[in-house]
This record gives structure tokens, C-alpha cells and sequence, in this order.
């Protein structure tokens, strides 16, 4: 058989394909081949539906069904510093910016190198992305960051896109969305402002209206679905226009908690429109803040300065330059105006307030002390048509037909009213009120019940300065500015300041109290020590008793506090309410008590022995509290007393049983074993004294020695040491 030669089959090939070329040639010159690249088919990327929800913290959390990769995502525990959220459509991952202008890159997102960096100053406000990848995603490639003035800081080239107002000092600026040519270029935008306003710059077309309500709570603006819609504290979005219909299941908010920094939505909308599942404390917390709040501090030369938000019209307000007349502030509950009431009488509208006419007038005679205006218009609010003036002596004036009330109290000849409150019946017509005394004391009249005064009651020092009702909550103004109120009052504090330890500040105003996340009145320590140094000046008047036996001390002590009070026992009956236990202690060879009786549960020893000889010692706090109760006082019995807390109660005319040395000096403690167990710290010298009295301005308190029935002052600093003896020990009497 023939056999092929090796490669026969190749070589055949080849002949053919010469032969074909040798045809072609003949046609055509010849050219070289020209290769195409197949094209590769455009990847689509879906868009995911749903939203995420961005907190202070840097936590970002998904809804809507959103599957987000936010592997690596920022997180700042406790540090509320995060302020822009911008995600990748399909939810591999996005971008945070945070207060300093740092930018966090989380997910399959690439990083991002921040265009501008605001270390230690929270400025950067709004982040946008605005180039994208051959998919259609955000890539980080190019962007903007928007600051609180209203600066934008474009990064990797991004193009000019105009300039949105810029309001330098103003950290007014809060968010930022792009506009895009057809070709989807950013060629403008709109930035959002704190106030709910929306400014369109750059090719941009403006937006008819702003975010509702129109009050400083706004934090971001996004674009989905093709519509603009902006982000408030609480998270309750605000849409500008039409079609936006999110994936809402699984969202939640914080409540009245303001920590909801931004909400990004994406995907299409969906089939059923849902309502945004707003929680009701979100809801509440959004509706105080789009009431006028906050309030106002009037000084005496008669500066009116606007706190917690209060956007206050004060045009035409009066001012005594150096001149210590203003006495009373009245306000519009809108912030549009109010009056002032000054020492003489009259009444100085301001702002959009009519004009009143005073009922009063006393020219040079201070004596005028507090205004109220009872009358409303069509909105509800106060229009000054009738009212009440109130003197110094309690006196109610009535304006404008307002009926003629009647007070329940008059000091003629005192200058001791202060402050004054109107009831109101069904109708709307005033029917009584109450009237503030400077002790602290509120007065009903007319058909007003009762009311318990917030403020301490301080007989003789003249402290309370104005009564008010907000929120159908009572509160004092004190002297220096401190307000006694109950804690659900929570008015809106920020930019509240005083003037420290001058007595300057006549009168604070709430409007619409109710702040969702309350705080703590900021009162200066300058003011609080200047009231205090006043309000501790209280001296009561107690029996100078002798104790009657050697050791009773604690029952003469607490006969004193009781008839301090108003009740009479005798010290027997205190030993009897007491109980004692007579067993004699057990000592070591050196004399020295290792066990005997517990003094926290009776008398230890025999009421007539001797401490030094071992026969007799004393009780502390809990039995002699006890037997104050069985008196029918309330008392408060505790060791670790803080000082200033004990002779704040003293000011308020609660005398108090203190355990201390019969040096008066702070002396070194032992210990014994009770026969329970127990351990007690002791003292051969143990004794019992009543305080009575507290001078903060001379540094002195007042105590009454029953050793020797007679009364001894110290100074405040000798009290502090020689009280932390037996730690702090005391029974107070109220």
C-alpha cells in the first residue's frame, strides 16, 4: 500500500489558499487584512430598589429590601460627625462624608481622595458623585463636596458647574444635588438651605416652593425617580414635585432622637405608593420644630435677647441705656412682636404687637411689676386689646374691658408681689389667677385652683421675679435667671446665656416649650453661686433646749427640729420612740470596744452612762428619722449628705440633726462589731446638734448646742470639716 508523505494534509491547505489569493490578486491589488474587534455587548446594571437611612454615627442602614455591601463603612461611636450619605445604584457599596470634609469610601466603592479637609471644624455639609463607570455607577472618579456657606469643592476635574449662594460665616448651606446635560454632564444644581429653601444655580432650572415646613431643620436633598426631595432632622422627607413612590418596608427613624443624618432612595418606584412610616415621636418632634420656640430674656435697661431658636421681631423695642427700668416681657407666640413693661406703668409694644394703652402709670415710682395679656385675634395670638398690670403691692389693673379681678392677697405698703398669671375660663374669659410673692409663694384668686409653687418657698429673701404658664406648665423666673420648672417643661435652650453674678436679668420668657430632646437650663456658675449666696441666708427660729439626760443629744436635737416644725415632744418621748439596748460592751485587754449594740437600729448603752467609761454611747440617723416620722413630720435621714445640699435645705426652713465631735473639730473614727454582724464607725465624744441657720454671703452657719442649750455659728469651711466626721450624718426635718 502507498503511504502519504508526513503533512500532507496542511500542505493541501495550503496550495488551496494560495490558489484562492493568486484569484483574488487578479481582481485588486492587493491590501493587507483588516481586523475588527468584536464589540462587546453593553452591560445593564438594575438598579436596586429601596433606600438607606444614614445616622450621626456613621451607621448606615438599608430598607426597601435594598441588599447594601457596607463592608468597611465609618463608624463613629458617640460622635455624631456623619453628615452625607451617596450610594452606587445597585447597592455594592457608596460614600460617606463626614462633618470635616473627609470622605469614606465603603463596599466594592472606590476611594475617594477629599478635595478640601476642615480638621476639628464641622463644615462639610453635602457630598455628590458625578462620574460614572461603563456600567452607569458612581465611580468616585470626579464629585463635589458642598460646605455650610456654601462653597463647592469639585475634585478629579470635575467641571465647572456655577456657583450656589455663598453666605460667608453663615453655616446656613445643607444639601446638594447635580443637574445633567442630556449626555449626562453636571452643567448646575441645587443646594438645599438650612431654612428649607432651594437655590438653583449653573444651567439648573429653579424649583418652584421649598421643603415644607420652612424652618431650620433641613439636612440633605437627593434626586430619585427624576424628582428633587429633601431630608429633615427625624428623617420625615419632603418631596418637590410628583412621582416619588419609595420602597419604604423596613424603615424606622429614632423617634424624637435628633441623630437621622440623610435618607438615600433608589430604584424605580414602586407599583402601590407607601407611605414614609414616620413614627409618631419623629412626627412630634418635626412639629415642634416647625412652631416658633424657644424664648426670650428681657434685660433692666430693656434688651430683649432671643433664645433656642427664636426667631423674635424686636423692632422698635425700648432701651434705658444704663437706666435699670424694664420690668415685665410679654411675646407673640409666632415670635412677631411682644411688649414690655416698664417700672412706672407703661407699656412698650414692639415688633408686628399693637400698641396698649397702660391702665397705670406711676411716673418715677417703681412699682409696676408684671404684664399680662389676656385678649387674642383670629390666629390665636396675643393683640393687646385687654390685659392685666400688676403692682408691687398686688394690685391687678385691669385694661381694654378685661373684668375687674380681685386678688386674694394685698401687701399694702409692701413691695412683695412679683409675678401674675391669668385663669381663663371655658370661653376664654378671665375668671382669676395667681400672684407670684418674691419669697416664692403663689397666691390663687378668682375661680384659679391651687397651684404648687415650682420655686422654693425662701421666707425673707426676695428671689422669685416672674411666674409664667407655657405649655399649661407653670414656671419661676428667679433672680439671676434660673427658671423653676417641672422637668416635663423642656423648653429649647441653645444660645440661652446671663450675666453671671449681676443682678440684671428681669424676666424669661418661654414660647412653645416641649423640646424633643431636652437639656438642663445653661446657667453660668457666676449665677448659680450668686443665688445661692442669696437664697442660703435663712435663719428659723428653735427652742434653745438642753439635752436632760447625759446622752441623750440626738433626742434633745431632734425636740428642737420638731418645734422648729411646729411640733412639740418631749425627749423622753423621742427615747421612747427609739428603743435602746442596755447591754454593756465586750473590750479588749487595752480597753478598747470590739462589740456592743448596733446604733442604727436604737439607743446603745444607758441614756445616762458615760461615753468615756464605756456605759453609754448615743443612736444615728435611721432611728431618729423614724421618730420624726412618728411625729408627723417628713424627714430625710442619710449619711454622705452633701454639704451645700444640707444647708440648702436649711435655707428653705428645714432644720437638721448633724452628727459630729463635741469638739467641733474633725476627730479620727473607729470601729466595733455589732452584735449582728454589722460594723460601726464610732467616736468617744459622739453628739447630736440641730442647724437652724445658713448666712452664704458672711460664710457662716448656726447650730444649737443641746450639750449646753445654747447656739454657736461657724463658718461654712469649719462646718464642711467637723460634719465629715461620722460621714456626712444627718436627719432632715421638713
Amino acid at each position: 500500500m502507498r503511504t502519504r508523505p508526513p503533512g500532507w494534509r496542511r500542505a493541501r491547505c495550503l496550495l488551496a489558499v494560495a490558489a484562492v489569493l493568486v484569484a483574488v490578486s487578479a481582481l485588486r491589488p492587493l491590501t493587507a487584512l483588516a481586523v475588527t474587534p468584536a464589540t462587546p455587548a453593553p452591560v445593564v446594571v438594575s438598579p436596586a430598589n429601596g433606600g438607606a437611612v444614614l445616622d450621626g454615627y456613621g451607621v448606615i442602614h438599608p430598607f426597601g429590601g435594598l441588599s447594601l455591601n457596607t463592608a468597611g463603612a465609618p463608624y463613629w461611636s458617640g460622635w455624631d460627625i456623619a453628615r452625607s450619605l451617596v450610594l452606587r445604584a445597585d447597592g455594592s457599596g457608596g460614600w460617606e462624608l463626614d462633618g470635616w470634609g473627609g470622605v469614606h469610601a465603603f463596599g466594592s466603592a472606590a476611594a475617594v481622595d477629599a478635595p478640601t479637609y476642615w480638621e476639628r471644624w464641622d463644615i462639610a455639609r453635602a457630598l455628590a458623585v458625578s462620574s460614572s463607570d461603563a456600567t452607569g455607577l458612581a465611580d468616585g472618579r470626579q464629585g463635589y463636596v458642598l460646605d455650610g456657606w456654601g462653597g463647592l469643592h469639585p475634585w478629579g476635574g470635575a467641571p465647572d458647574i456655577g456657583s450656589p449662594p455663598y453666605t460667608p460665616g453663615r453655616d446656613i448651606a445643607r444639601g446638594l444635588e447635580l443637574h445633567r446635560t442630556a449626555l449626562g454632564v453636571p452643567d448646575g444644581g441645587w443646594v438645599l438651605d438650612l431654612d428649607a429653601s432651594v437655590h438653583a444655580f449653573g444651567a439648573a432650572p429653579a424649583v418652584a416652593g421649598s421643603a415644607s415646613p420652612a424652618v431650620p431643620v433641613w439636612q440633605a436633598l437627593h434626586a430619585a425617580a427624576g424628582t428633587l426631595y429633601a431630608v429633615p432632622r427625624w428623617g420625615a422627607i419632603s418631596v418637590l414635585g410628583t412621582g416619588l413612590a419609595p420602597y419604604w418596608n423596613g424603615y424606622s427613624d429614632w423617634g424624637s432622637w435628633d441623630i437621622l443624618r440623610d435618607v438615600v432612595l433608589l430604584g424605580a418606584a414602586t407599583p402601590v405608593a407607601e407611605a414614609q412610616p414616620v413614627s409618631a415621636a419623629a412626627a412630634t418632634a418635626l412639629a415642634w420644630a416647625a412652631r416658633a420656640h424657644g424664648g426670650a430674656i428681657l434685660d433692666g435697661f430693656g434688651g430683649i435677647h432671643p433664645f433656642g431658636g427664636l426667631a423674635l421681631n424686636t423692632a422698635g423695642a425700648p432701651y434705658w441705656n444704663g437706666q435699670d427700668l424694664a420690668r415685665s416681657l410679654a411675646l407673640r407666640d409666632d415670635g412677631s412682636g411682644g411688649w414690655v413693661l416698664d417700672a412706672y406703668g407703661g407699656i412698650h409694644a414692639f415688633g408686628a404687637a399693637p400698641p396698649i394703652s397702660s391702665p397705670v402709670y406711676w411716673p418715677g415710682w417703681d412699682i409696676a411689676r408684671a404684664l399680662v395679656v389676656t385678649s387674642r385675634d383670629g390666629n390665636g395670638l396675643p393683640d393687646g386689646r385687654q390685659g392685666y398690670v400688676l403692682d408691687g403691692f398686688g394690685g391687678v389693673h385691669p385694661w381694654g374691658g378685661a373684668p375687674a379681678l380681685h386678688t386674694s392677697v394685698y401687701w399694702k405698703g409692701w413691695d412683695i408681689a412679683r409675678g401674675l398669671e391669668i385663669h381663663l375660663d371655658a370661653s376664654g374669659r378671665p375668671d382669676g389667677g395667681w400672684v407670684l410673692d418674691g419669697w416664692g409663694g403663689i397666691h390663687p384668686f378668682g375661680a384659679a385652683p391651687p397651684l404648687t409653687s415650682p420655686a422654693d418657698y425662701l421666707p425673707g429673701r426676695d428671689l422669685a421675679l416672674k411666674l409664667h404658664i407655657a405649655g399649661g406648665t407653670p414656671y419661676v423666673v428667679r433672680r439671676f435667671g434660673g427658671i423653676s420648672a417641672p422637668p416635663s417643661l423642656g423648653p429649647s435652650w441653645q444660645g440661652y446665656t446671663d450675666w453671671g453674678g449681676r443682678d440684671i436679668l428681669r424676666d424669661t420668657v418661654l414660647v412653645n416649650p416641649g423640646d424633643p430632646a431636652p437639656v438642663a437650663q445653661p446657667v453660668s456658675l457666676a449665677a448659680g453661686v450668686a443665688y445661692r449666696m442669696q437664697a442660703d441666708r435663712h435663719r428659723m427660729w428653735a427652742p434653745a433646749i438642753q439635752q436632760s439626760h447625759a446622752l441623750d443629744c440626738e433626742a434633745a436635737a431632734l425636740t428642737a427640729a420638731l418645734a422648729a416644725r411646729g411640733v412639740s415632744v418631749t425627749q423622753d418621748w423621742v427615747l421612747g420612740q427609739i428603743g435602746a439596748d442596755a447591754r454593756q460592751p465586750v473590750t479588749d485587754g487595752r480597753g478598747t470596744i470590739i462589740r456592743w449594740g448596733d446604733p442604727n437600729l436604737g439607743f446603745v448603752g444607758d441614756v445616762n452612762g458615760s461615753e468615756p467609761h464605756d456605759t453609754g454611747y448615743g443612736v444615728y440617723q435611721a432611728p431618729i428619722a423614724a421618730a420624726a416620722r412618728a411625729a408627723g413630720r417628713s424627714a430625710v435621714g442619710a449619711t454622705g449628705w452633701d454639704p451645700w445640699a444640707l444647708l440648702d435645705e436649711v435655707a428653705r426652713g428645714h432644720p437638721a440633726v448633724i452628727w459630729v465631735d463635741t469638739t467641733f473639730e474633725p476627730v479620727p473614727m473607729h470601729t466595733w462589731t455589732a452584735w449582728d454582724g454589722a460594723v460601726i464607725p464610732y467616736a468617744i465624744g459622739e453628739h447630736a446638734v440641730t442647724v437652724v441657720g445658713v448666712d452664704a454671703v458672711a460664710g457662716t452657719m448656726t447650730l444649737l448646742d443641746v450639750a449646753e442649750g445654747v447656739f454657736r455659728t461657724f463658718s461654712i469651711a469649719q462646718f464642711f470639716s467637723f460634719f465629715s466626721s461620722f460621714g456626712n450624718m444627718a436627719v432632715v426635718v421638713s
